[in-house]
């Protein structure tokens, strides 16, 4: 087993897999969370017209130069502006026009008078507060222009771009079809989660979460391929089956050097086995293998290795074969921590943490627990690296990287 950083397994392994490049047509009322096969320009100016910002009054700035409530500015009203409609005729000097939030902001009117600055007498209204040109308002192009690329090829489509996109009047979108995945789970010791087991015998909890996991991607379509035991012909079987209907086939377990462990001898039959060990902690023995140019990934069952190795991994695995740009594991934020922890070894170390609030900043504490053990993962929100042999005195703020997609 020779071990690398994990920097090199990104670098030369996930970085020279093959994207998926089959695209699909979707509303895209349905494309939340897939991954955009083009770039997308809008056909249209948005909002396409001046809009004021509140109820009010539109006007002519310079008209309310030197206003307020000791000396008002009186203007005539000349009408009001309604909700989805133009506004017919232009304002001059002296007019103001009544106008709702999001109205049309008529021709000549150059900014909008909040309505609690204003007191409607007669056809006439009082304005007492002075506006700048372009006040309260939002200028016809400061939103989307056209021509402007509004979602970029390999951004996974959020919210907001389904938002935009549906306002462009843009109903359908080419995205990247689904990354397929199979897990297979190994071992003499597993037994399904329905069933009766023995003492020593361990219910399979890591597969059927992590296809759980996996399946909150949209981009994802992931299943339990196989159970099956310590032995090397069944999982050579087990996984050239799953290559012929999956882009990427994952081994829970058997990935150390005992002597049950076959994840690299199965690799080796049907491919290669391109690394085996990186330099982390937990997660040392993953395996990273291509068979028939597809990854085969074999992960630690330890319940800790397993979590970090398909975060830091696999994770990244299937953001790039399903085209996402941005594949790579990134921090979602600095935390205080308020454990001390001892400097250890000279490998790269992952800490499970619980973020909270305190007193304004965010914080996180250490989920102590060994690597064999399942009952920190519930109170995890994910984790912090310590880069080789450093430790970490309390009150240090660190990177933390939370557990999603």
């Amino acid at each position: 087993m020779k071990f690398v950083p994990r920097e090199k397994i990104y670098e030369n392994y996930i970085k020279k897999l093959s994207p998926v490049s089959t695209i699909e047509i979707l509303d895209v009322r349905e494309a939340l969370g897939r991954i955009c096969a083009q770039d997308i320009l809008s056909g249209e100016i948005l909002p396409g017209f001046n809009k004021s910002t509140f109820d009010g009054y539109a006007v002519r700035a310079e008209d309310t130069i030197g206003a307020s409530f000791e000396t008002p500015v009186v203007l005539k009203v000349k009408g009001r502006v309604e909700m989805g409609k133009t506004f017919k005729g232009e304002i001059t000097s002296g007019e103001a026009v009544k106008i709702p939030t999001g109205g049309f902001v008529p021709n000549g009117a150059d900014a909008c008078v909040m309505i609690e600055s204003t007191k409607e007498i007669g056809n006439t209204v009082e304005i007492y507060a002075e506006v700048l040109p372009g006040e309260n308002l939002v200028r016809y192009d400061e939103d989307i222009r056209e021509g402007e690329v509004v979602v970029e090829k390999g951004e996974r489509i959020n919210f907001g771009h389904v938002y935009t996109l549906l306002s462009l009047g843009t109903t359908t979108i080419k995205v990247f079809r689904k990354v397929k995945v199979a897990v297979i789970s190994t071992g003499d010791e597993i037994v399904e989660p329905e069933s009766a087991k023995e003492l020593t015998q361990i219910r399979d909890g890591n597969t059927y979460t992590l296809v759980s996991w996996l399946n909150l991607f949209p981009g994802v379509e992931a299943k339990r391929a196989a159970q099956i035991i310590d032995d090397l012909n069944s999982l050579i079987n087990s996984v050239k089956e799953a290559l012929k209907d999956n882009d990427v086939v994952v081994i829970s377990g058997g990935s150390s050097v005992g002597e049950k462990d076959f994840t690299t001898k199965a690799i080796s039959s049907l491919g290669e086995v391109r690394y085996h060990g990186t330099w982390i902690k937990p997660g040392k023995p993953t395996v990273f293998g291509v068979c028939d140019g597809k990854p085969v990934l074999g992960l630690p069952g330890k319940p800790s290795s397993f979590i970090v190795s398909s975060y830091l991994f696999l994770f990244p695995i299937l953001k790039h074969l399903a085209g996402q740009k941005d594949f790579l594991p990134a921090p979602a934020g600095m935390v205080k921590i308020v454990d001390e922890v001892q400097a250890e070894m000279r490998r790269e170390r992952f800490l499970f943490v619980k973020v909270f609030k305190k007193d304004g900043k965010m914080c996180a504490t250490l989920i102590p627990g060994q690597s064999m053990l399942i009952s920190p993962f519930k109170k995890a929100d994910g984790i912090i690296a310590l880069p080789p042999g450093e430790g970490i005195r309390a009150g240090e703020i660190r990177e933390y990287y939370r557990f999603d997609w």
